[in-house]
């Protein structure tokens, strides 16, 4: 088992930083300079100059690159924001625990809601919780995830006449947060998080509801378990025991992948909701031509990728352990 993870993980390596090369010369090669944010017609093309020097954009592309892959791979250093004048690394630091909470708990939602509406579907097939989950997931699943969050605010947060029942923005109630005791901060984030974190699972609980409900139906089908039956073992012993561990695998995939998308579909979902994390961040970076701070969001977003495959890989060996010999 240990051989097998570090051979993923070795194999990861290279494909970061093909990316890491990739996404640098893709961004130097966009119209537009970092420096036109200083820009204005009356400024000396002398001074405009003396900028791209304080900033090492006067220098040769290669060079630019071989100092960012050092600064990246040796000093985890991600180079300095022009547009909010301080380190890129002290943004993200800032910014991507919020992201990995939101995100967190929308894949926590996203699977235990998907898995469990799923295997129940599956047991009770064609009754009419069967047929209701059907048509609601599939509406989930249609649903845009900013139109989604726009409903749910309607709803939710001040929309509805006298319907105030959660926070229609940030993190913590600033007012009050202070004085609160630590349980009291705890639900107040709680309630701050709970309708983000909905937004970005429930479309995707969706999803995996009705990939679970296809995948068991098509195990409970099959010849042992028609064998795990005839040995007078009880129904929910077949299907959890059974049958479960097998209807699996195809949603290992699907949660593998789930984890980047969480990260990418919370660029939208923060800015609905105002929430402070790697959204708010990719947004100003895109709009600022923040060379930096881009590359460093599309490197964040890119290990989130790398690092759900390398997930789904190890739960691959845990639910088939013949995966392991391969």
């Amino acid at each position: 088992m240990h051989t097998y993870i570090i051979r993923r993980i070795l194999i990861s390596i290279p494909l970061l930083f093909g990316l890491l090369t990739i996404n640098f010369f893709l961004i130097h090669a966009a119209p537009g300079d970092p420096t036109d944010i200083f820009y204005n017609p009356d400024m000396d093309p002398e001074a405009r100059e003396n900028i791209r020097r304080i900033y090492g954009l006067d220098q040769p592309l290669g060079v630019q690159y071989l100092k960012y892959i050092q600064g990246v791979v040796l000093k985890f250093e991600f180079g300095y924001s022009i547009a909010k004048k301080r380190p890129v690394k002290d943004e993200i630091l800032e910014a991507l625990p919020n992201t990995i909470q939101l995100s967190a708990l929308a894949l926590l939602l996203e699977l235990s809601l998907g898995i469990g509406i799923g295997i129940l579907a599956a047991v009770k097939q064609q009754s009419t919780f069967d047929n209701a989950t059907r048509v609601t997931s599939l509406t989930f699943y249609s649903m845009p995830s900013f139109y989604l969050g726009l409903v749910l605010l309607f709803l939710f947060a001040g929309g509805v006449s006298a319907t105030h029942w959660f926070p229609a923005s940030g993190m913590v109630d600033i007012v009050r947060h202070d004085s609160m005791s630590t349980l009291g901060r705890l639900g107040d984030r709680a309630i701050h998080i709970f309708l983000p974190s909905l937004t970005l699972g429930i479309g995707a609980a969706a999803g995996i509801s009705r990939y679970m409900r296809g995948e068991l139906l098509e195990v409970i089908r099959q010849d042992y378990m028609r064998t795990a039956r005839a040995k007078g073992l009880t129904e929910k012993v077949v299907v959890f025991k059974h049958g479960l561990r097998n209807a699996l695998m195809p949603i290992i995939t699907i949660m593998g992948l789930s984890l980047p998308f969480l990260f990418s579909g919370a660029v939208i979902v923060e800015q609905v909701f105002g929430w402070p994390g790697m959204g708010r961040v990719a947004v100003d970076a895109a709009f600022q031509r923040d060379y930096s701070m881009f590359l460093a969001v599309n490197l964040i977003f890119g290990v989130m990728v790398v690092v759900g495959n390398l997930v789904a890989d190890i739960l691959y060996a845990i639910v088939d352990p013949r995966v392991r010999l391969s």
